[in-house]
């Protein structure tokens, strides 16, 4: 049978691999990186650490640029296939081939460092069994993060959520439908925030409190398959540059206003976040330009991207893993020696990556298109 595309004056745009989207996702896993093996370590003073992990989250949160991308990518999938033949089972058939290999891995080695090393960086408050269901997330906001080895994964439990409900609100309503959707889960995340907050809880590692980048990602996915949009888009890309300015410009001056801290950082930080990285994926993919283009279809920025998602999943746990091994501590970058062990274990990430990529992802992601494919509309 005929596969599903998108319209034909589309297709040519958003269809195969996008390079740009790669160097996108490049600068999510890079900025992560930075936040996690540099901020988040160099402590010269636990105050010193505080204002600049303020700083770089605000404007450098790779994981929100994540959530937009995936919102985007995702979207857009489900948009060019809704009404084939096949479009739930080749739709998770193909997730479960993405996201279950390496994440198998990463819980597999859970369990050994559990049962030989122990401690922080293996414990289980999160329950074990919450991992391979993806809720993972409910309890780290119950409990905290729990193992440092699995804390990154709240955010792929976001996503696996993310995809048990949008491939039905997709299929079941109208375009418009999906737009209303998308806006409603852009207004109702920071209401969320703020009543879990109210409870004493920090509900950011939920779906429906970090929906807002979620459904900004939607939202340009919808609008990218609308000649109106698009065309408005491709002559108006000025306006998105303004607009992604002002939006910086609005977040600096949160943090000299100090609303953007403490309550109103609650309420409407993450938004903000969103829509500044919406502005830049918007950049990205309509007519990136002379600037924009050559930076995202950067090889090292792209091939980053490619392996973000082990990346993502093994940096901190390998950074701990390194750190307790040589220093018997929690990671610290004070003096050479950590320095070099923290670029070890990052030299180590990359290395793994690589090999996972070409042995284990790319390998059965090609299977999985050729195999599991949409039917006809």
């Amino acid at each position: 049978m005929r596969a599903a595309s998108s319209p034909s004056w589309i297709n040519r745009k958003l269809s195969g691999r996008i390079p740009e989207l790669d160097g996108v996702r490049g600068l999510a896993i890079l900025l992560v990186l930075i936040l996690h093996l540099a901020v988040m370590t160099v402590t010269p003073t636990a105050e010193w650490q505080m204002k600049s992990m303020v700083l770089f989250r605000l404007y450098c949160n790779g994981v929100d640029l994540f959530f937009v991308l995936s919102g985007f990518l995702i979207g857009g999938i489900l948009l060019d296939s809704k009404g084939a033949a096949g479009y739930y089972r080749t739709f998770y058939l193909r997730r479960l081939h993405r996201i279950a290999p390496v994440y198998a891995v990463l819980i597999a080695t859970f369990a050994i460092g559990g049962y030989f090393i122990g401690g922080e960086m293996f414990n289980h408050r999160v329950p074990f069994w919450s991992y391979p269901l993806f809720i993972q997330n409910i309890f780290m906001t119950l409990h905290g993060y729990g193992s440092g080895w699995m804390s990154a994964t709240w955010s792929l439990a976001v996503e696996e959520q993310f995809y048990l409900v949008l491939p039905f609100a997709v299929q079941r309503l109208s375009r418009k439908g999906i737009v209303g959707f998308a806006i409603g889960m852009i207004v109702i995340a920071p209401v969320l925030r703020v009543l879990i907050a109210r409870e004493g809880f920090n509900g950011c590692n939920l779906l429906p409190c970090r929906s807002d980048a979620l459904g900004f990602g939607l939202l340009v996915a919808v609008a990218c398959r609308n000649r109106t949009v698009w065309t408005w888009l491709v002559s108006y890309r000025r306006c998105v540059c303004w607009a992604f300015a002002l939006l910086g410009l609005l977040g600096l001056d949160g943090i000299l206003g100090g609303f953007v801290l403490g309550y109103g950082w609650t309420a409407v930080g993450y938004t903000w976040i969103a829509a500044f990285n919406t502005a830049l994926l918007i950049l990205a993919i309509v007519t990136p330009g002379r600037i924009v283009g050559p930076m995202f279809r950067n090889f090292a920025l792209s091939w980053l991207g490619t392996v973000s998602y082990f990346v993502y999943l093994f940096h901190g746990g390998i950074q701990l893993l390194y750190h307790h091994v040589f220093f018997g501590q929690m990671p610290s970058v004070h003096n050479l020696p950590t320095l070099y062990v923290t670029v070890l274990s990052l030299v180590t990430v990359l290395v793994l990556a690589g090999i996972s990529w070409r042995v284990l992802e790319k390998p059965l992601l090609k299977r999985a298109a050729m195999r599991y494919r949409y039917g006809r509309i």
